[in-house]
């Protein structure tokens, strides 16, 4: 064999090749093709999607929007109501004061018109007594200044006046309350009325002195209000409620005081977050008491780091409540 004749190509391999060559080719721009047709539908799809999506996401908006606007406008209309009817309340209080104003300026000018009769018969018989005296200018003398005083006649009147109008209206408030309670006593109640001392509280019904002037064991309970929203508890503002944790505690019913108290956290919470103000101390503090007279620390500690944790007001109140707090945790670590 001749290693070095020249190498022949064979023409079907050539021809063969050229054929896979333009199958590759042909291959390539098909795969390339398609490649770019997917891309296309998948694109389309996407916009598809999109359109579809985007809508949903305004409908999701809009929904949301409209649940706004209607929380807010009930949270509105709740506000109105609310102001409407502690409007009403006071306007009747308002009538109850002038009324009993009136009442009162009527007693005080009868009073006045007693007082200034009898001084003219005291007069008229101190005259008829000194002109029975004889002429001794002496026994006259004498006689002349024993003459009687006029009466003096108080000039803080119209104040004092206002001031009685203002507490009996106050306290015919709360016969009117005491008067609803009336059907509605709980067996609580009634047991704390069996074992209520003579010159306890009077009957349901009749008319109470107001709260301040009778000792708080003494009161009839609180009813509940009519009133909803932030702030509310069992129908009234929970500021209305601190007489009722008053008596509650004066009774030794610790447990009802506590469960309210509990509520009326939770309220001044709710309207802290609703407009923005600061809790109140009190409902916290009294907690704390009651937890401190039960030897619960730990309940105690509880209350006061909740306290804490709220937007309240600084101050003396405040530091008080927040050195408690530091004393019970310094104690809790012994």
């Amino acid at each position: 064999m001749n290693e070095s004749a020249p190498h022949r190509l064979n023409p079907f391999l050539a021809d063969l090749t050229q054929a896979m060559r333009s199958t590759a080719e042909t291959a390539k721009l098909a795969t390339v093709e398609q490649a770019r047709e997917d891309a296309k539908a998948y694109v389309e799809q996407l916009k598809t999607q999109t359109v579809e999506e985007s809508g949903g996401l305004r409908r999701d908006s809009e929904s949301d929007i409209a649940t706004i606007r209607a929380s807010a406008k009930a949270r509105v209309d709740r506000v109105r109501v609310e102001t409407e009817e502690r409007i009403a309340r006071r306007q009747e209080l308002l009538e109850q004061e002038l009324t009993n104003y009136d009442a009162s300026i009527e007693s005080e000018v009868k009073r006045v018109e007693e007082r200034v009769a009898a001084f003219q018969d005291e007069v008229a018989r101190f005259f008829e007594a000194l002109l029975q005296g004889g002429a001794d200018p002496t026994i006259f003398a004498n006689m002349a200044s024993q003459m009687p005083s006029p009466p003096d006649f108080d000039p803080e009147l119209r104040a004092q006046a206002q001031a009685q109008a203002r507490a009996q209206a106050q306290a015919q408030a709360q016969a009117q309350a005491q008067a609803a309670q009336q059907s509605g006593r709980d067996a609580d109640s009634g047991q704390r009325a069996e074992v209520a001392p003579a010159g306890g509280p009077a009957a349901a019904g009749a008319p109470a002195a107001p709260a301040g002037t009778i000792p708080a064991a003494y009161r009839a309970p609180l009813l509940p209000g009519t009133l909803y929203g932030a702030g509310v508890v069992r129908g009234r503002l929970y500021s209305e409620w601190y007489p009722e944790v008053e008596r509650l505690r004066a009774i030794g019913d610790d447990d009802h005081a506590l469960t309210l108290l509990v509520d009326m956290v939770a309220a001044t919470e709710a309207e802290s977050r609703a407009d923005g103000s600061y809790v109140a101390h009190r409902p916290y503090e009294d907690l704390a008491d009651i937890y401190h007279g039960r030897n619960d620390a730990e309940e105690e500690l509880s209350i006061l780091e909740r306290y804490s944790r709220q937007d309240h007001a600084p101050g003396a109140v405040a530091a008080r409540l927040q050195d408690r707090m530091k004393a019970l945790k310094k104690s809790a670590k012994r």
